[in-house]
């Protein structure tokens, strides 16, 4: 039997044990599992996880997945009965356009939780003694950290009573938002930052007109954010981003946000629900980046800066913000997340970013919506 990884570069460690684990399964040596696959986000994590569902249930025998048996074709279009995908912020029109374009990361916002009614809708399906027609079911949750309190203390039950033929993933990219009796229970498999010649690899039957070194430094070789980063012209923004921060302008830093985060028209001629939406957290992690870009400049450090392409305009804003200002910025960076989680009106995250600048209070700011 040879394990046919598709589409994934490096993480030969984690290949190497997932192998293993599979022919466990295909075997059925084990009646129940849980995997936490961990590590930076975009290097494979969700494209492995169904790798490995479709090869456990694959009727193939020499190299898995066959891609051409009913549970390969079933797998590959995301419609086995055996195969439950828990997305943040997922509806049924989004759901439509994963479906369509067998690609689930363009059509859910990172930074919304997952809801306790969506757990107990996965353990209603989960009630049934046995799966429909594989060998065993799949729960793949994207994000597992994005479940709220009340969700994982509600999928805990699930885990401590364990369901037959089933093999739960959870896709964690910050484990530190893991309850400690959930990450316990799990084995973990590390999923490793690509090396420059991986991403290199997987760009280069791209026609694409950007410096490759600067995006792998830019998204720390992370393909999924290098994708968006081209899709939505990230590049561009980043700058405009960075005129408003040093001019101290709200109103400016908005239309960026509000423009970056667009979705077009349903109606428009081109390809409907066309996904060209920015995610709010690459936002938040650029704002982060020309904090600690700031502080290196401050301290001499300028050649060791993420963002090399702007350093004329950082060494300029580094020349009148303050060090206690920069520190305030990273407080907001490290602050942001968590409070659109808490589900603030996203709109109000401009201003929080400007007032380390302009000498506000971003908690104010926060508090007040």
């Amino acid at each position: 039997m040879k394990l046919e990884f598709k589409g994934i570069y490096g993480q030969k460690k984690a290949k190497d044990y997932l192998t293993s684990v599979v022919s466990l399964l295909r075997e059925e040596k084990v009646d129940s599992l849980f995997l936490e696959f961990v590590g930076p986000e975009g290097v494979g994590k969700l494209t492995t996880a169904l790798v490995i569902a479709n090869a456990v249930n694959c009727e193939g025998n020499d190299e898995i997945p066959c891609g051409i048996c009913p549970h390969c074709i079933q797998m590959q279009h995301l419609q086995h009965p055996d195969l439950i995908l828990l997305i943040p912020d997922m509806n049924s029109e989004k759901w439509a356009e994963v479906l369509k374009r067998r690609e689930p990361r363009m059509f859910y916002n990172p930074v919304r939780q997952i809801r306790i009614d969506e757990i107990r809708d996965v353990e209603k399906e989960l009630w049934r003694e046995r799966p429909y027609s594989g060998k065993y079911r799949f729960v793949i949750v994207v994000n597992g950290e994005n479940l709220n309190q009340y969700s994982q203390n509600a999928f805990l039950k699930t885990l401590e009573e364990p369901y037959p033929r089933t093999v739960i993933i959870f896709i964690v990219s910050r484990p530190e938002r893991i309850l400690p009796t959930i990450h316990s229970r799990a084995r973990k498999v590390r999923f490793d930052a690509l090396s420059f010649r991986d991403f290199q690899q997987y760009f280069e039957s791209f026609d694409i007109r950007i410096s490759l070194p600067l995006l792998y430094r830019i998204t720390f070789g992370s393909i999924g954010k290098a994708k968006r980063f081209i899709r939505t012209d990230f590049l561009q923004i980043r700058l405009n981003i960075l005129k408003a921060v040093r001019n101290g302008d709200a109103e400016e830093l908005q239309k960026v946000f509000r423009s970056f985060l667009r979705v077009k028209d349903m109606q428009e001629e081109q390809e409907a629900f066309e996904p060209s939406n920015g995610y709010i957290d690459d936002f938040i992690d650029f704002y982060g980046s020309i904090a600690r870009d700031l502080l290196y400049i401050k301290g001499g450090l300028g050649d060791f800066i993420i963002n090399l392409d702007l350093k004329e305009h950082l060494e300029e804003l580094a020349g009148f913000v303050s060090e206690d200002k920069v520190l305030e910025m990273l407080k907001v960076f490290r602050e942001a997340s968590f409070w659109l989680k808490a589900n603030v009106d996203e709109s109000v995250l401009p201003y929080a970013l400007i007032a380390p600048i302009v000498g506000k209070s971003y908690q104010d700011i926060f508090r007040s919506y």
